[in-house]
């Protein structure tokens, strides 16, 4: 068996396996409790074979809390609706940690009930709008010591079987730790023995209040990726001062602060980037390590089998999955349903303050809303009325209500125009660093042939073909996921100009010449310009071998990985750019776009495409843009055509995803889940 399903030890207690369940807020706590749905949330991750769950965002401070942003452990009122979670969670034979929070100056005060925030000095963040903190006086620390120690107590009450202090993020302990920060003159500043005196006194606390055999730990960003904050050699000095005061059990390691000037969890990060920082800790300390960030079982596996770390810590994964360890520890790493790395669903919704979700999941955080009276989500209950259903399309929701239709007893077969499937998600897919978006297709093809799905490919439908299945077949339901159209503006356009569609480019089927224009500045557009921006630049195996041999100076090397064999320009009617590719994604999309020297022309109208460019119209009067190749990503609509003839003939017919209205991969994915689910 692979070391990382094998048990660990954490103080005195016992892990089944070495996979955590990293903190995750799911925003369900009313009033500073959590609910029904958390104890289901949380059940059902345990049952799926998850060795610790840390419950995230625990507030102890009895001042500055929001009600419904992580569950209160400041008294009492709370233990009861906490202690239904834990015990679903022993139920199932899982150990679950408390994590103690506090964001210190990124608490701002509409999320604070209108209290200033505070921190180590009164340095203010972007994170939070440059809302300004107070500083804390030496007394308030003092207290937040004190009110630590009480809240680590309630938690052994409600049934915790450890404790974990945030100091990742760039949360309170964060800002005491950095020079960024931390401007303080008194034992609570200057050098790094300073800086950690407030977490020490805390853990001192702490572990006075639960006794020695309660397992106590740290999660910590192995770098702050902030300029002037703690790079990963001083965040590994604080983790070996606080080792050494033999306080802790272990220590959990993730990325870096929200305000980082890197990727922390989007799509771009490759899997296991960050966990050089988990090895260095390790390296410099005596107690169990966890490593989080971008995780996946291979890589988790390898982390784990060559002992750079001891566990590893998963959050979105298993948002995703919640079977996630039972399918590794089978052998069935195919059948785990992929993260993608989107933050959509889950952070995106977290900013919000929203329940948090997946995009690939529809019962993720949905699972009471969901069940029926027995317990039981549809894909565990068979229908009354099993039906033999023709689905039109192999996209994400054709394949996603193939999937969930199947597992209710029904038997699918699905015809797909193209020689593949998946559908225009491979397009998405395309652009650099976005090819993961692939993976939520490929898993539904994989299931849905497990489950007996029949797919016809090459399988242009006609009204007249399905009707005569359903004659000559016997199909009792015909489901339209056809998916949608390019949208062909009506401006003029000059005979003799080369113009393609942004769909035909991510194909490769378009040619392009030296200087394009990309007219439409939505998720398709911004993501063909940065496709084709790159195109010349170095890649990733080029950069590798430059950089061993040293063949060219650093700044050299950058100025290849930023600047192609095209130029690239992109024209949009509205004021801001891909304003629906989510928060989550979009600020790096849109950094890598300007790195490329892409040209943006904003709240921009096209007015004429001519054989060697295109006049543009904005505030500042007509301007022609010099180009031989226009590219048009001007949006899509549902193609949806037969829906009326076929229901003329008589036939049961439903339509769903893009097919329907033009959305994105959860609106698919929910659509073929929802009509599924109820049949």
């Amino acid at each position: 068996m692979k070391k990382l399903y094998q048990p660990i030890m954490i103080n005195k207690l016992k892990i089944k396996n070495r996979i955590m369940m990293s903190p995750c807020g799911i925003n369900n706590t009313v009033d500073g409790c959590m609910t029904d749905q958390d104890v289901e949330f949380y059940r059902r991750r345990a049952a799926g074979g998850v060795g610790v769950i840390v419950i995230a965002n625990m507030q102890w401070d009895k001042v500055r809390f929001n009600p419904n942003s992580g569950a209160h452990i400041i008294d009492r009122k709370s233990l009861p609706s906490l202690k239904k979670v834990t015990d679903a969670i022993h139920s199932e034979g899982c150990v679950v940690f408390a994590q103690l929070l506090h964001q210190g100056r990124y608490a701002t005060l509409e999320k604070f009930q209108n209290v200033q925030s505070v921190a180590p000095s009164a340095v203010p963040s972007r994170y939070s709008k440059m809302e300004m903190p107070r500083e804390l006086t030496t007394e308030e620390i003092k207290e937040f010591v004190k009110w630590q120690a009480e809240a680590a107590l309630n938690a052994l009450e409600a049934g915790f079987d450890g404790i974990e202090i945030e100091t990742n993020s760039g949360y309170l302990f964060g800002q005491f730790f950095s020079p960024l920060t931390n401007k303080r003159t008194d034992e609570y500043g200057g050098d790094i023995y300073g800086r950690t005196r407030f977490l020490v006194e805390t853990l001192q606390a702490v572990r006075a209040a639960i006794g020695p055999d309660v397992p106590l730990t740290i999660r910590i960003g192995g770098n702050d990726f902030v300029p002037g904050s703690c790079n990963s050699d001083d965040i590994a000095d604080i983790c070996e001062i606080i080792d050494k005061t033999g306080l802790i059990d272990g220590i959990s390691v993730t990325g870096g602060w929200h305000e980082a000037s890197v990727p922390l969890v989007t799509m771009e990060l490759p899997h296991g980037t960050y966990a050089y920082l988990g090895k260095g800790i390790k390296a410099r300390v005596h107690v169990p390590v966890m490593m989080g960030n971008r995780m996946n079982i291979p890589k988790a596996e390898e982390l784990v089998e060559r002992e750079d770390v001891d566990m590893v810590v998963m959050g979105r994964p298993l948002l995703c999955d919640p079977e996630l360890p039972n399918k590794a520890m089978a052998g069935r790493v195919d059948l785990i349903r992929p993260c993608i790395g989107c933050n959509a669903g889950c952070l995106d919704a977290g900013l919000k303050r929203l329940p948090a979700g997946c995009i690939s999941n529809p019962e993720t955080n949905r699972e009471t809303k969901l069940m029926d009276e027995n317990g039981k989500l549809p894909t565990e209950v068979k229908s009354d009325n099993p039906q033999k259903i023709l689905a039109i399309g192999a996209g994400p929701a054709g394949m996603e209500f193939a999937r969930v239709a199947s597992l209710r007893g029904h038997k699918v077969t699905i015809w797909e125009k193209r020689n593949r499937t998946i559908g225009t998600t491979l397009l998405a897919a395309t652009p650099p660093r976005r090819y993961d978006i692939r993976y939520i297709g490929q898993w539904l093809e994989r299931m849905d042939r497990e489950l007996g799905v029949e797919f016809v490919l090459n399988k242009t439908a006609t009204a007249e073909d399905i009707i005569d299945a359903v004659k000559n077949e016997g199909f009792d339901r015909v489901v339209l996921a056809c998916g949608s159209n390019a949208f062909i503006p009506g401006f003029p356009i000059e005979e003799g100009s080369h113009v393609v569609q942004a769909w035909d480019v991510l194909e490769g089927k378009a040619e392009l010449g030296k200087e394009i224009v990309v007219i439409g500045g939505g998720a398709t557009g911004i993501e063909t310009a940065e496709y084709i921006g790159e195109i010349g630049t170095l890649t990733a195996d080029e950069l590798r071998f430059m950089m061993i041999f040293d063949a060219e100076p650093h700044d050299k090397l950058k100025y290849l990985l930023n600047h192609g064999s095209k130029k690239v320009s992109v024209v949009e009617m509205q004021p801001k750019f891909a304003t629906d590719i989510n928060p989550g994604g979009r600020w790096s999309i849109m950094m890598r776009v300007r790195q490329l020297g892409i040209t943006l022309y904003k709240s921009s109208k096209v007015v004429e495409i001519k054989k060697n460019g295109v006049v543009i119209s904005n505030e500042e009067g007509e301007h022609f843009i010099p180009a031989d190749t226009m590219v048009i990503a001007a949006g899509a609509h549902p193609n949806n055509g037969m829906k009326d003839e076929l229901s003329a003939a008589g036939i049961t017919v439903d339509t769903i995803g893009d097919a329907t209205s033009v959305g994105k991969i959860p609106d698919a994915m929910g659509a073929g889940y929802n009509l599924a689910a109820s049949i």
